[in-house]
């Protein structure tokens, strides 16, 4: 188990630098597309027609792949003021469900979001003409992020017995 754990550990650590390395490029070149768009705008006077809707999906896919980051490094608030006042094992029942029900959400997400992605495999976006599958495709792959986050953090907590 120990060595399963920890080669899982490391594969989540590889993902979690991929994805930070992903989103810095999307900032990079979402902030170089706003900047564009300003300068073509107001001092050419030549508005670029697709650079609101790139910048727009690229925020979408931040926002996505954010949360993903965010819940592989344990970075998301929680409301623990109740918690605290449970003994310890119902806190690890507790932690135990909280973790069910992360996952029931997370696979929610998943499974809609590949619905959606095939609904709207045939729509074309308005302005770039590409298809609104790539936008929309934010939310399969940060589910599919998401479940391998969770069930790392669920494997170390309850391989550390801190499952709480």
């Amino acid at each position: 188990m120990i060595t399963f754990l920890h080669a899982v550990t490391k594969f989540d650590n590889l993902l979690a630098k991929t994805e930070a390395a992903v989103i810095i490029t999307m900032v990079v070149v979402m902030t170089v597309v706003v900047f564009l768009q300003v300068v073509y705008r107001y001092v050419l006077t030549q508005p670029l027609h697709w650079s609101e809707e790139l910048a727009r999906y690229l925020f979408v896919w931040l926002s996505i792949l954010g949360a993903t980051l965010g819940l592989q490094k344990r970075g998301h608030f929680g409301l623990d003021v109740f918690f605290r006042m449970f003994p310890r094992k119902m806190k690890r029942s507790m932690g135990f469900f909280i973790y069910f029900l992360m996952g029931i959400v997370i696979f929610v997400i998943l499974v809609q979001g590949v619905t959606l992605v095939q609904k709207t495999a045939s729509q074309e976006s308005p302005a770039m003409g590409i298809s609104m599958s790539w936008a929309y495709a934010c939310l399969p792959v940060g589910g599919a992020l998401m479940v391998i986050h969770l069930m790392v953090i669920f494997l170390k907590d309850w391989r550390n017995g801190t499952l709480e």
